[in-house]
C-alpha cells in the first residue's frame, strides 16, 4: 500500500473514532507538513520570529483544535486545509507583530488635549522659544507644529506642503507634542 493511500486510510479510521489512527497519519505527514511550513516561511519577507516546527505545531492547534474532528477527504486535502492554517498563523503573527508598534490607546494623546492645553495655560512667548528649540533639535518637527498649531493644517494638508507620507506627519506630530508638552511642564 503507497504511502498515501495508508495515510488516507488511517484518516478514515481516526474519522470513525480511532485516536491512535490520526496520530499515526500525522506522524506519516509530519516531513510534508515540515516541508510546507519551510516553504511558506522561507516566502515570508518580514522577520521570522517561528520555526518551520513552531508553525507546524500551531497549525496542528489551529486545525484540530475544536472539539469536532474535521473531515478528510484524503491525504492532499489535509495538506491543504494544514498549509492554509499555516498561511493564516503567519498573518496572525505579522498582525501581532504590527500592533505591537503601534502606540497604545492609553499612550496616545488626542489633538483636542494638547490644543486646550496649550491654549488655555500656555505662554505664547514660553511656546515660541520651546519651538525655537524644538527647530535646533529637529527642524521638520518644528514646521509640523507650526503648520498644525498655528495654521490649523491638517495631517494630509502637512504632508503635502512637506512632500513627506501621511504617516511619517502623524508620527512627528506624536514626537514633537509629547516633547513639547514635556518641556511646558517644567
Amino acid at each position: 500500500m503507497s504511502d498515501q493511500a495508508q495515510v488516507t486510510r488511517l484518516l478514515h479510521s481516526a474519522q470513525s473514532g480511532n485516536p491512535q489512527a490520526l496520530n499515526e497519519a500525522l506522524r506519516h505527514m509530519y516531513a510534508a507538513l515540515h516541508g510546507i511550513a519551510k516553504a511558506q516561511l522561507n516566502r515570508e519577507q518580514m522577520e521570522r520570529t517561528l520555526s518551520a516546527t513552531a508553525l507546524v505545531n500551531e497549525a496542528y492547534l489551529k486545525v484540530f483544535g475544536s472539539s469536532e474532528p474535521p473531515q478528510w477527504a484524503n491525504r492532499h486535502h489535509l495538506l491543504g486545509v494544514a498549509a492554509r492554517a499555516m498561511r493564516e498563523v503567519l498573518v496572525d503573527s505579522a498582525r501581532r507583530r504590527k500592533a505591537a508598534k503601534r502606540p497604545q490607546e492609553a499612550g496616545r494623546m488626542q489633538l483636542l488635549e494638547i490644543t486646550a492645553e496649550l491654549s488655555d495655560n500656555v505662554d505664547y512667548a514660553v511656546l515660541a522659544e520651546c519651538l525655537d528649540l524644538l527647530a535646533a533639535l529637529d527642524p521638520r518637527q518644528a514646521n509640523i507644529v507650526a503648520m498644525r498649531f498655528f495654521m490649523g493644517m491638517t495631517g494630509e494638508q502637512i504632508a503635502a506642503a512637506l512632500d513627506i507620507s501621511t504617516s511619517t506627519v502623524q508620527r512627528e506630530w506624536r514626537v514633537a507634542r509629547a516633547w513639547l508638552q514635556r518641556e511646558l511642564e517644567r
